[in-house]
């Protein structure tokens, strides 16, 4: 009797042996796996803030053009000395004088 208790308390040893290491390995994996999101998270963020200043600064560039195409469709002042400035156009019998810098 005295070996059947000996032998049962050497199973329930092993048995809790086994669900402490499989615990210790569960939580291992756990930590793991969560730095690996946390990075992956970070990362994120970061894109993230960049998309979001280049989203900016496209916004900013068609709020521009969008007043410059009302500009050049509505103004034909407008229109005459954008063609003339970057055009180099000029009028019939007109003379026009380039300066470089």
């Amino acid at each position: 009797m005295e070996q059947q208790t000996s032998n049962e308390r050497r199973r329930r040893i092993y048995i809790n042996l086994f669900w402490m290491a499989l615990t210790v390995v569960i939580a291992i994996c756990t930590v793991v796996v969560s730095i690996s999101t946390i990075g992956d998270m970070l990362r994120t963020r970061s894109e993230r803030r960049i998309v979001e200043r280049k989203i900016a600064v496209l916004e900013k560039k068609i709020a521009e053009d969008s007043i410059f195409i009302e500009q050049i469709t509505t103004s034909p002042e407008f229109m005459e000395r954008f063609a003339r400035e970057n055009y180099n156009m000029q009028r019939p019998g007109e003379t026009v004088y380039i300066l470089e810098e």
